[in-house]
């Protein structure tokens, strides 16, 4: 029992809000998240701190401002390294795509100036689910008792497998956010255009579009397809969404439906990728091992 405690605690999992967790884990492993600011209206929260979804998804329905988001800063990093360095233990920091974000490089002055080689970050070159996904992942094998280079090198293995299509309802946070130009969104809008996006490459692409809202969950569903195969059943999926908890109901009895794996977890979608998305993104997740 000692030994398997010790192994269970060696190794302290960090994680920051561009990637979120399944729903229904709080305490199940021993990760620790660090939160992005948010600022609206003149106001900063910390995010799953300050302001939980529920009342992040408010504030943006509510008000036409979009909220922007400020990083994970390199004296929050380097005092949470410290701290656990000095409690003995080897810290596996997993950073939301290092091409979306400065965060990354954050953590990376933060190890170098600790210049402790207790101190590990892996780019998980993912956002949302799909980052989440493999913190979840981690936590597994450390629950396992796998020690940190098999774990590092597993994900590594990992993050090239992890497949990722999401959509919007509406196109006028992509605009309001710098994403896509006015006229595409005009356009958009007028023609009742959906896209489909994939996290590749470490960044946000457009793989193709659909007519109506009702295409999206189909459409998310084949491209999953295409990547992964017909046969689910030896794999979890994992569906994400914002705050159309009866859209997310559909999506989830599609997916075991149409797809028959092994399980199907649900993540509420955070307020880092909420900003840029609003309220209404759903996604898809499976990690291909």
């Amino acid at each position: 029992i000692i030994l398997e405690c010790s192994l269970l605690s060696y190794i302290k999992i960090i994680y920051d809000t561009m990637n979120d967790l399944p729903e229904n884990i709080d305490g199940k492993y021993d990760i620790d998240m660090l939160p992005t600011t948010i600022i609206f209206q003149g106001k900063e929260y910390k995010a799953g701190v300050d302001i939980d979804n529920d009342e992040f998804y408010k504030l943006l329905r509510d008000n036409k401002e979009i909220p922007t988001t400020s990083q994970v800063t390199y004296m929050t990093f380097k005092e949470t390294f410290e701290k656990y360095v000095k409690e003995g233990k080897k810290v596996l920091y997993m950073a939301g795509s290092s091409k979306g974000s400065g965060t990354y490089q954050s953590a990376m002055l933060a190890k170098n100036d600790i210049e402790s080689d207790d101190i590990y970050i892996f780019d998980t070159y993912s956002l949302c689910i799909g980052g989440g996904l493999l913190v979840l992942e981690a936590a597994k094998m450390v629950e396992e008792g796998l020690d940190i280079d098999t774990i590092i090198k597993k994900l590594e293995e990992y993050k090239d497998k992890v497949q990722v299509y999401f959509s919007v309802d509406s196109l006028d946070y992509l605009y309001k956010g710098g994403r896509i130009s006015g006229t595409k969104a005009a356009v958009g809008s007028l023609l009742n255009i959906k896209p489909i996006l994939k996290i590749e490459d470490g960044l946000v692409k457009q793989k193709t579009q659909v007519r109506g809202s009702k295409k999206i969950i189909p459409t998310l569903i084949e491209k999953l397809k295409e990547e992964i195969g017909d046969d689910f059943s030896d794999k979890d999926i994992y569906v994400g969404y914002g705050d159309d908890l009866e859209t997310n109901e559909k999506f989830v009895e599609k997916v075991k439906e149409e797809l028959s794996p092994k399980n199907v977890y649900t993540f509420r979608i955070g307020s880092c990728v909420a900003c840029h998305s609003g309220p209404t993104v759903i996604g898809i997740a499976c990690l291909n091992k």
